[in-house]
């Protein structure tokens, strides 16, 4: 049975955390998408102990901060996170951009308890497809791909209004599409993904194994406009990677809209973009690549805490027995119940 939220409750703002393996992001988030007392700070380079520590103090800032400037009480902590993770228990599997302790970590219930609040973890790019769908880029839109190409690559798809969780809710991992069997390892142990060229991280290291040096994604980027080869060579790369992606993606899910956001995107612009869209218009399927778009995202860096407010209507942790909706711009994105005993029974 689904079970619809109560207006009231959806009226009242949602205390959001957007985890990153590069910033922490923290903002008391309204109704309509504005967001209140909002901070970033660095990621802590350290254990899941004093992640867990440096989260509970920027949420308790932010809190204290919104509460001055006159804003209601939270109904809820929605958490943005890196994949892979279980959001049915709140826990962090295996991200390879975070940390190992946080491995197998109940961060929802832990940052829930500390705050006093039902917390409820979703995958960051599931929170920030669903944030475009309300309010951003995908807004009135029924089948749509969100893309983030930032420390890693995520995504996340909508079809005929349904956010694609899976069975285990960690589907849409086309970061790790497969783009050259005999590529760069990727942070996941496979080798050749698209994460693993086309990333903050990926890019990096190639930088390091060419002599550049140990430097950014967007060092890199920015020795590229100097003209220097070896830069051009990597961004290149990067960028033809990206483009084989969306071919693929746009065959596959035949989506009406491509959303591509996350740091290094949105730096790039439609020097990462054209060359996607005329390789999609060259080499897929014609139906396919007549109907889609490849546009960057509307909602910036705040997409991930945004999307908390779609967050905040799944189950909370520990709550496996029903499922709730999710308002979108195309109307109410339905999500599955999280897996029962039963559904693991043989048949």
């Amino acid at each position: 049975m689904t079970v619809a939220p109560d207006p009231g409750d959806l009226a009242r703002p949602v205390l959001a955390l957007d985890l990153g393996g590069t910033q922490l992001r923290t903002a008391l988030v309204l109704a309509d998408g504005r967001l209140v007392a909002r901070r970033a700070v660095a990621t802590p380079r350290a254990d899941a102990e004093a992640i867990t520590a440096a989260c509970v103090d920027a949420l308790s800032a932010t809190l204290h901060q919104a509460a001055a400037a006159g804003a209601g009480p939270p109904r809820a902590l929605g958490i943005s996170a890196p994949g892979p993770l279980d959001p049915f228990s709140g826990v962090l599997l295996d991200p390879p951009n975070l940390d190992r302790s946080l491995w197998d970590f109940p961060l929802a219930s832990r940052l829930g308890a500390a705050l006093e609040l039902t917390a409820v973890m979703a995958l960051d790019v599931h929170a920030a497809a669903l944030a475009e769908g309300r309010f951003g880029a995908a807004r009135g839109l029924t089948d749509y791909v969100y893309l983030t190409i930032s420390t890693g690559v995520g995504g996340a798809v909508v079809t005929g209004g349904r956010l694609m969780r899976g069975p285990d809710g960690v589907a849409g991992e086309l970061g790790h599409l497969t783009i050259d069997i005999d590529g760069p390892p990727c942070g996941c142990g496979a080798r050749g993904h698209l994460e693993a060229i086309a990333s903050g991280t990926g890019i990096a290291r190639a930088a390091r194994e060419l002599g550049l040096g140990d430097i950014d994604a967007a060092a890199v980027a920015a020795a590229e406009e100097r003209g220097d080869a070896i830069a051009e060579r990597i961004m290149g790369r990067a960028r033809d990677a990206f483009a084989a992606a969306l071919i693929t993606i746009v065959d596959v899910f035949n989506p009406q809209r491509v959303i591509v956001g996350g740091g290094i995107a949105l730096g790039q612009g439609d020097r990462l973009l054209e060359p996607a869209r005329e390789a999609v218009r060259r080499v897929a399927y014609r139906r396919q690549a007549q109907r889609v778009e490849i546009v960057p995202a509307a909602l910036g860096d705040d997409v991930g805490l945004i999307g908390t407010l779609a967050i905040a209507d799944l189950d909370p942790v520990g709550d496996h027995g029903r499922s709730q909706e999710v308002v979108s711009g195309a109307g109410h994105v339905a999500l599955p119940a999280a897996p029962s005993a039963a559904d693991d029974d043989p048949v």
